[in-house]
């Protein structure tokens, strides 16, 4: 079953007319995403008749749902997790990178014809440029083995890092996965791990939940980059601060691949500062409810 609804936009969504075309972003328990928040603000700054919206969608249907992106005529989808390297069977195009990758994030939809493409690898690499992160060179890590992951290796690996690490629980996973950049993979047992975490000079976290670390893994120097942002801090940014480490959380990546995303479909530049002014106020919402829970316990 897939069920949509529009999420962040605060009563202040983009106006629907009989013409509006539909986007949106394809995952399983996505209740968190800003994107919608950033892509509306950015299509009403624009004038652009286009609407973005959430689509909940099972593992097991992913088959459907790429066929309902044709027979509804949708614009095009963001895919994320777990779904980014099941939609590659369904596709009629797939971009050389995508496929190099195995992992799809954007899709767009050419009267009936679905092509694919990743904008994440590009995405990670314009955030961490911001932050003065350079991958050229790096000793870096990789924790996680689905579609950022992959996208995340074959970037460091087109970028020269100096050498690059898959740390997966799955090791068949983390040994595919370490292949698309010709990287070494281990297991995310904590002797593997921290004997990783202290050899990397940049770590870039793909796993949606927490780890179990240990803080003396982490020193001064290194840059300890997370994908998530469902929270200002997580508990890895936490840990590698406390050392010294320098960190950052997703919200850079989810900008940056957003705004690319939004150039495949619109074939418009992207108001990137419009994009982030949006994700900036969702955060701070996100923040006061959550505070405002707090003390409500």
């Amino acid at each position: 079953m897939i069920s949509s609804h529009e999420n962040g936009s605060n009563g202040n969504g983009p106006g629907i007319s009989g013409s509006t075309r539909v986007v949106g972003v394809c995952g399983q328990d996505i209740g968190y995403t800003l994107s919608p928040a950033m892509h509306n603000a950015a299509f009403r700054h624009c004038g652009l008749d286009y609407v973005y919206v959430t689509f909940e969608i099972a593992a097991s249907e992913v088959r459907q749902a790429v066929d309902g992106i044709r027979g509804l005529g949708l614009a095009g989808v963001n895919v994320t997790k777990p779904l980014k390297t099941d939609v590659l069977p369904y596709l009629d195009e797939v971009s050389e990178e995508a496929r190099r990758i195995g992992s799809v994030n954007t899709i767009v939809n050419h009267a009936g014809r679905l092509a694919g493409t990743s904008t994440d690898g590009a995405g990670l690499l314009r955030a961490l440029g911001e932050r003065g992160v350079a991958v050229a060179g790096s000793r870096l890590l990789i924790l996680g083995a689905g579609g950022a992951a992959r996208a995340a290796c074959a970037m460091a690996r087109g970028q020269g890092a100096a050498s690059i690490t898959i740390a997966a629980r799955n090791a068949d996973r983390a040994r595919d996965t370490a292949s698309v950049g010709g990287a070494e993979a281990i297991t995310l047992t904590p002797s593997d791990l921290g004997a990783a975490v202290r050899a990397s000079d940049l770590v870039i976290n793909a796993i949606p939940g927490d780890l179990p670390l240990e803080g003396d893994w982490f020193t001064g120097g290194q840059f300890v980059y997370d994908t998530r942002y469902d929270q200002a801090e997580t508990a890895l940014m936490r840990c590698a601060r406390s050392r010294g480490a320098e960190t950052s959380n997703g919200i850079g990546m989810l900008l940056f691949q957003g705004a690319a995303s939004f150039e495949t479909w619109t074939g418009r530049a992207a108001p990137v500062e419009v994009m982030r002014s949006a994700l900036e106020e969702q955060l701070r919402h996100r923040k006061a409810r959550e505070e405002k829970a707090c003390c409500d316990t």
